[in-house]
């Protein structure tokens, strides 16, 4: 067996300012650095030139004096648009004002609208605008996995020309962190074979860089990690051009798990982690240990080596998500990273992600305010919150951040009215907002509704709240290329629908069951997320079927193509539940013919999404699958890349755990051979058992017995997908909304026809009544259904009863079970006859709690059989 490398005594060379050589790389010393590069006074020009080439000549740019609020100006003059700004990202963010505002023009993740005039338009009078904002940043670190995981330069080059455009001016970075992370390791002396496998996949680098875990999706070879690099350096050279502050990873202290045994020296200043849900965490140096600030010197050395220079901002998070500190004092440890942090780049910032109760303020004690900023993370788009009041941190600065997706999963979502209300919520004195210094874009998959990111950073350049109706307006001109009633109207019917005005605090859209681990009777796909329907889905019909009615005018947008599939997809998935009910209750009343039927239905709807899906471009596995392979060198390396590109939309872990379907996508190729098999062979099974072909015991954990290996399987399949769409949008839209739209409407209308009643359980409540007189009107079989909605229990229901004044007519006894999953929670009761519907006809189920009696929900009674 080899043999393991004898530890090494750690020994840092003092930085002067000569230079230092390690292997056969030379290396710059931290004291040595040269500044980061300064903007480049053409940049904006060439941004111009890159994103309408046709028209750059008619536009001027123009330097306003620096100082004071960030701001620019849009005038005619001399047959050109002339655009001043006081620094870059203003000049940008005016050329980005006015291709939405003057010239109907818009750009987005999902689609440009650039059907611009030979002859720009010029504005009626000088446009003025500054920013309430002095920050505007970009990025979650999950971001950059979630969404950016494999995008190259190209794709990296309209990013960024997209964030200057909507005025960004700080983006977070870690593209080319391989090599900073190889070159440290190397100079602490840790063997080479062990740096590539610490060294994480980019699909799961985001949380390598928080401290989540260490070499997942691994190994990087030296040519990925020298691509990587040459990707990072030009992404913050373009960044910098353009004004931008690209964000880099501060040292917090993370280490390999076994440094210690390589390194001696540090063993005794070592914080284990512990894990964080299956994967062993990264070890923590102390930063009150004598080692940490000559650790954190090499560490700063090889990071400005790679970015070119050092930085005016540094993420990165002490013992984040669950992280051990120890008997370490917070505020110590806080101090000595913002000193080591200050030495390599002064004057520099430390930005803390807020979120759950972190940072605490025993970490911020130990903070120079004017050094540090806290990105407060918001999911509640109702509320502007995260289900609390929004803490101002003592007086620290902080930017209050949008969270609208986790995982990048789709689905129509967004806080409209309150973003139609940002100014006011922000900037009112009477809010006591403290150090509240800008906002900030931390959705963790971007590339999606676009309307509602759209009105988020129209927000940057205003002190006032948009008028939502006029605003709207202007949208739709500019999305679709022209003032479209049809295509207006459709907008307001899907704001009308209630699907962006979410009514709690939720981790991003509703989940289709579609796209679930296949079950009975399961509420959402990821176990942290809301599967509750707060919106009107007849009405997200009407809205797709009217926008539909725009297509010859406008099918030939890249933008409306985008809507329409959007939409039309919403309708569909939408589907899943009412129709999986009908399919379960079916196979609750041994209905062989209605099963078939509506298991037929589900499978029909996966099928047709796909189809449907794979007909745009923004939809695709394909387009996934290839941007993965494209990052590696060999065919062994792309095999690699592939396989964690899979993992993280799938399992996530690539077992059973918590994380699976975390990041589930509803995409063509992902659809059609993931979602719909493992959906098909629940099918199968149920029908097997009630044709007598199994017995019902081997439903039982059905998903792990039956299904997980397969799924776990998938991220090493090897089956090519096209990144190219397939399929006329309008014809498959056309012929699936006539289809299932329709069938919203009546799954909509039967559900409403439907009021259900309340049940909370107490001490001492072994049974509840219910009065269901309003819905016996004639014989035939009635199903109730509970549902769990709130409270840490689950509810056992034990049996169900129906009596016709005080006689028992018909009873359900089977042990029934409603919670975060749902099993055997409906009891079905065969009523032969009424007498004469003067009686009074009252529910009784006896249930208990399954824990506690801390649990609520609802009945639902219904008529499914005459």
């Amino acid at each position: 067996m080899p043999m393991k490398p004898k530890p090494m005594k750690l020994s840092l060379p003092l930085l002067t300012s000569g230079l230092l050589f390690c292997g056969t790389e030379l290396l710059m010393p931290a004291v040595a650095m040269a500044a980061p590069a300064k903007p480049n006074p053409g940049a904006v020009e060439a941004l111009i030139r890159r994103v309408t080439p046709q028209s750059a000549a008619q536009f001027q740019i123009v330097s306003l004096p620096a100082g004071g609020s960030e701001r620019f100006e849009i005038r005619a003059s001399n047959n050109k648009i002339v655009l001043s700004g006081n620094t870059p990202t203003a000049q940008a963010s005016a050329y980005g004002w006015y291709l939405k505002h003057v010239a109907n023009a818009h750009l987005s993740w999902n689609g440009d609208q650039l059907n611009l005039p030979a002859r720009l338009p010029a504005p009626t009078a000088t446009i003025i605008n500054s920013t309430p904002y002095p920050k505007r940043f970009a990025f979650n670190y999950c971001t950059l996995s979630y969404t950016s995981a494999f995008w190259d330069w190209q794709r990296w080059q309209r990013e960024i020309d997209f964030l200057a455009t909507n005025g960004f001016n700080q983006v977070l970075v870690t593209a080319g962190m391989e090599k900073v992370w190889r070159q440290t390791l190397r100079d602490l002396g840790y063997p080479e074979d062990k740096i590539r496998q610490f060294i994480a996949n980019p699909a799961y680098a985001a949380w390598w860089h928080m401290g989540n875990l260490e070499g997942t999706g691994g190994p990087m070879s030296a040519a990925q990690i020298e691509n990587e690099a040459k990707l990072g350096r030009q992404i913050t050279t373009r960044m910098r051009e353009l004004g931008i502050t690209p964000v880099l990873t501060g040292f917090v202290g993370l280490l390999p798990n076994d440094i210690g045994d390589y390194v001696p020296d540090l063993k005794p200043d070592l914080l284990p982690q512990g894990s964080w849900n299956v994967y062993q965490r990264p070890i923590v140096l102390k930063p009150t240990s004598t080692q940490f600030p000559r650790v954190a010197a090499i560490w700063y050395k090889n990071l400005h080596a790679q970015y070119g220079g050092s930085s005016l901002a540094y993420g990165g998070d002490l013992f984040h998500e669950g992280g051990r500190p120890g008997d370490t004092p917070l505020d110590e440890a806080a101090k000595n990273v913002q000193t080591a942090m200050q030495k390599a780049s002064p004057g520099s910032t430390w930005v803390l992600q807020g979120w759950q109760n972190n940072p605490v303020p025993k970490l911020l004690a130990g903070l120079d305010p004017q050094k540090t900023m806290v990105l407060q993370l918001c999911r509640d788009l109702r509320n502007g919150n995260d289900g609390s009041s929004l803490r101002t941190y003592d007086g620290i600065p902080w930017l209050w951040c949008e969270l609208a997706n986790f995982g990048g999963k789709n689905g129509l979502f967004g806080g409209v009215p309150f973003m139609s209300n940002l100014s006011s919520f922000l900037l009112n004195p009477a809010n006591k907002r403290g150090n509240m210094q800008g906002v900030g874009l931390l959705s963790e998959g971007t590339e999606q509704n676009p309307l509602y990111y759209d009105l988020f950073f129209d927000n940057f350049w205003r002190s006032q709240d948009i008028d939502v109706n006029v605003w709207l307006d202007d949208y739709s001109r500019r999305r679709y290329g022209s003032a479209n009633p049809t295509a207006r109207k459709a907008i307001g019917q899907l704001m009308d629908s209630g699907i962006y005005s979410p009514e709690q605090m939720q981790n991003g859209p509703t989940e289709s069951i579609l796209f679930a681990r296949p079950a009975p009777a399961p509420t959402r796909v990821y176990s942290n997320s809301l599967g509750k329907l707060y919106y009107d889905r007849a009405k997200i019909a009407d809205a797709a079927e009217t926008l539909l009615q725009a297509a010859p005018q406008l099918k030939n947008q890249q933008t409306y193509r985008y809507d329409l599939v959007d939409w039309t997809r919403q309708v569909i998935v939408e589907l899943g539940r009412p129709t999986l009910e009908k399919a379960m209750d079916a196979y609750n009343r041994k209905d062989r013919t209605a099963f078939n039927q509506y298991s037929s239905q589900f499978i029909g709807l996966l099928s047709d999404c796909d189809r449907l899906l794979a007909s745009d471009k923004n939809w695709l596995l394909g387009t996934w699958i290839a941007g993965a392979r494209a990052k590696g060198t060999t065919p062994a390396e792309k095999a690699l890349m592939e396989e964690s590109a899979r993992m993280l939309l799938t399992t996530w872990s690539g077992r059973v755990d918590p994380l699976n379907d975390y990041s589930h996508r509803q995409w063509a190729g992902l659809t059609r051979d993931y979602y719909l098999p493992r959906w098909q062979a629940f099918f199968d099974d149920y029908r097997a058992v009630l044709e007598g072909k199994q017995p019902a015991s081997t439903l039982d954990n059905w998903y792990k017995s039956r299904r997980a290996a397969t799924d776990i399987a998938f991220a090493k399949a090897t089956k090519t997908y096209s990144p190219q769409p397939q399929g006329d949008t309008v014809a498959i839209a056309t012929e699936l909304l006539a289809k299932y739209a329709p069938l919203t409407r009546e799954y909509v209308r039967l559900e409403s026809q439907t009021k259900p009643q309340s049940w909370k359980l107490a001490k001492g409540v072994t049974e509840f009544s219910f009065d269901v007189g309003d819905n016996m009107d004639q014989a035939g079989t009635y199903q109730a259904t509970f549902q769990w909605k709130s409270g840490d229990s689950a509810l056992k229901i034990h049996s169900v009863a129906l009596y016709e004044s005080d006689k028992k007519i018909a009873e359900d006894i089977h042990e029934g079970w409603t919670g975060n999953e749902n099993r055997q929670n409906s009891f079905v009761l065969k009523i032969p006859q009424l007498l004469n519907g003067l009686e009074s006809y009252t529910l009784r189920a006896q249930a208990s709690g399954a824990s506690s009696n801390n649990s609520s929900g609802v009945l639902k009674f219904v008529k499914i059989s005459p």
